[in-house]
């Protein structure tokens, strides 16, 4: 499987943007907005930028970098927070007449961004332009967009132009890779994205490989399955996600991400060790590590070596891929050091409250835990989760309960919280259990009425934890379950 002209293709793009703007003889100075750095680096990397005549590159801070050419580029996600901080900046140094300002946009420009640059009255001096990635491949079976505001501004805020990005993507890796066969879609934005290509494909009439590896293609909501997000992770490369935040398919070793700080990529394709711990339970990894290590110590150990020849042949083909090998094993045992030291102590507590959050049992115990962690100021990120994970299991929670809940966490952690909790309400994660109502649909008009009807279907869904004993997705004991990292 080359997932190779995914890469290329993006390449392609950014460089002929590149071009259009100023001929790569022409030196440019370019500032990078830290989200996208790595995704940039991804695609094209520094040396390609070069290339194209980026003389200096800055990462973009709340004034403006030492310009050293008359060429100035920006790159910035599509957020209204830094469009308007770049904006700024610009209205600040002013107009020059020999410099040109480029703003690149990812994945597109957004009217509310045009209107910002117009309002502030640099547009005049500025020029947008928009560019979209296709998918980046992390891992031999990992593909993202790395978009990391398309969730807010998708589901938060309810703003779907941002889902032309995921259609362009998908129609990209179509023509790139193969039709799909087969697509299925459940959710409303997913929905969105496959009328948007069946529409295009109307219009375009683009060629499709004949031969494809991808026959099938599942899209679904993010938020039909919020549960798989707020279980902790047991296998080795979702507790180094959940502890160490992985970024475009790297974590650092330093939480802090800082300068310097050691830098482990997590792809299977490059990481021989990698590929064959990601998957492993985290209680079996140290184990697996051990063991590797006793392999290559065996096999660098070229002491009974029979002749010169074997030592020659050992060096020229075998020793460097030990060395490799024995590094990323040293950098995999101190991510094991640095979770393990995170996770003492609490892991097991943590597994036993999800568990009796997902059954239904022990809720008295559950509240009371959450009100000593809440007063104790436990890791607030920790605490939302089970408080979102016990509000979705319950459909939802008791008006007492969830003011109880509610208050504690603004007094404990500030009022400032109180935005954190509106969010989560609003995408029905931490919500009241929606009371009885009388029924006004028979005094309405029969449109208004079906009108009513659908909104309040939500509310009439069956419970989450119904679902999951329905379709047998909650283990009823230990012996029936040998892999409890399949349920998280």
């Amino acid at each position: 499987m080359d997932l190779g002209n995914l890469r290329q293709s993006s390449q392609f793009r950014l460089l002929n943007l590149l071009t259009k703007i100023a001929p790569s003889d022409v030196q440019k100075d370019l500032v990078i907005h830290e989200d996208l750095m790595k995704p940039i680096d991804l695609v094209s990397g520094a040396r390609l930028l070069r290339e194209q005549g980026v003389d200096k590159m800055f990462k973009l801070a709340s004034v403006a970098p030492p310009w050293k050419n008359y060429i100035r580029l920006y790159f910035i996600p599509s957020i209204y927070a830094v469009a308007e901080n770049v904006a700024k900046q610009l209205k600040r140094h002013g107009v020059e007449k020999t410099v040109s300002y480029h703003i690149i946009v990812v994945p597109k420009v957004l009217t509310v961004i045009h209107s910002l640059f117009e309002s502030l009255g640099v547009l005049d001096f500025v020029t947008l332009h928009s560019y979209s990635w296709d998918f980046i491949p992390l891992d031999s079976n990992l593909l993202s967009l790395e978009l990391h505001h398309l969730f807010k501004a998708s589901f938060l805020k309810e703003e779907n132009s941002l889902l032309t990005s995921v259609a362009k993507a998908l129609m990209s890796f179509e023509c790139l890779l193969g039709k799909f066969s087969c697509v299925m879609t459940l959710g409303e934005k997913s929905q969105r994205v496959h009328n948007l290509l069946n529409t295009w494909k109307n219009e375009i009439q683009p060629t499709f490989p004949v031969e494809t590896e991808f026959t099938h293609l599942i899209m679904l909501d993010r938020n039909i399955d919020f549960v798989s997000l707020l279980l902790t992770q047991l296998t080795y490369e979702g507790v180094l996600d959940e502890n160490l935040k992985m970024k475009s398919g790297f974590v650092y070793l330093d939480a802090n991400g800082a300068e310097g700080s050691q830098r482990l990529m997590l792809n299977s394709a490059s990481d021989e060790i990698y590929g064959e711990i990601k998957g492993k339970h985290i209680s079996a990894v140290f184990q697996h590590l051990s063991k590797k290590a006793k392999e290559l110590q065996q096999k660098r150990d070229i002491k009974n070596t029979d002749s010169i020849e074997e030592m020659k042949n050992f060096v020229s083909h075998d020793l460097r891929r030990i060395q490799s090998q024995q590094k990323s094993l040293a950098l995999h045992i101190s991510a094991c050091e640095i979770v393990m030291k995170r996770q003492a102590g609490i892991l097991e507590e943590l597994l036993e409250l999800q568990e009796d959050a997902m059954s239904g049992t022990k809720m008295k115990e559950y509240l009371a835990f959450l009100e000593d962690s809440i007063a104790r100021q436990f890791n607030l990120a920790t605490i939302l989760r089970l408080c979102c994970l016990h509000s979705i299991m319950e459909d939802g929670l008791p008006e007492k309960e969830y003011h109880l809940l509610q208050r504690q966490l603004l007094q404990a952690y500030g009022y400032r919280h109180l935005t954190t909790l509106h969010y989560l309400q609003r995408l029905g994660l931490f919500n009241q259990r929606d009371s009885k109502m009388i029924s006004l649909e028979p005094l309405l008009p029969d449109r208004l009425a079906r009108v009513a009807h659908a909104a309040s279907f939500r509310s009439e869904r069956m419970p989450f934890r119904k679902i999951c004993q329905r379709l047998n997705l909650l283990p009823l004991d230990e012996s029936s379950q040998p892999n409890p990292c399949a349920f998280c």
